[in-house]
């Protein structure tokens, strides 16, 4: 049946009709899953308030707690701001953070960094060159700001991953609409 399902989204994809074979697949995987035993939920967790609050990224930490980042609009300034949020393993808060200006400001992707701090990628209206820029966020371990970084040009970019190096930088991928052929 896989082999069957490759063919027949080349051929959708050949003529154009990716959406389309998107939502095939997303049909398919649950109606496969279906068939297998469920696994069982350990627990589940809630973390925000009582306005817009949207978690983009979790990663398991070195201790087997979480690290979540994402963006509040219920603990923010006055629009959204990166929200972090640091978990015990049975996903009890330890802490939050928020990160941001007055305007939007929002984290897409967060890793524990060699020190046992985070970095956080994400975007930002609030700073930068215009528009909507890459957001660069290094925290310690209790998730204090050490630095910020923004990059970007006049119209719209963003940051969607970040990753440390293995000489203790960072490396960013995301989107942009200020450079490149269309920029």
């Amino acid at each position: 049946m896989g082999d069957m399902i490759k063919r027949w989204t080349r051929g959708i994809m050949r003529r154009g009709g990716l959406p389309f074979s998107i939502l095939f697949i997303l049909i398919i995987i649950p109606q496969t899953t279906l068939l297998a035993q469920a696994p069982d939920t350990l627990w589940t967790k809630t973390y925000g308030g009582k306005g817009f609050d949207e978690g983009s990224s979790v990663q398991q930490t070195s201790d087997g707690g979480y690290i979540i980042a994402g963006c509040t609009g219920s603990f923010a300034g006055r629009w959204l701001d990166v929200y972090l949020v640091r978990t015990d393993a049975n996903g009890n808060a330890l802490w939050t953070k928020t990160y941001g200006g007055k305007d939007i400001d929002g984290g897409s992707s967060v890793q524990q960094t060699s020190d046992g701090g985070y970095i956080i990628a994400g975007y930002t209206e609030s700073f930068g060159a215009g528009g909507q820029d890459v957001y660069l966020i290094r925290t310690d371990a209790n998730g204090n700001a050490l630095w910020t970084k923004t990059y970007g040009g006049k119209d719209n970019d963003g940051g969607s991953s970040v990753q440390q190096t293995s000489d203790g930088g960072y490396i960013i991928a995301g989107c942009t609409g200020s450079f490149g052929a269309g920029g």
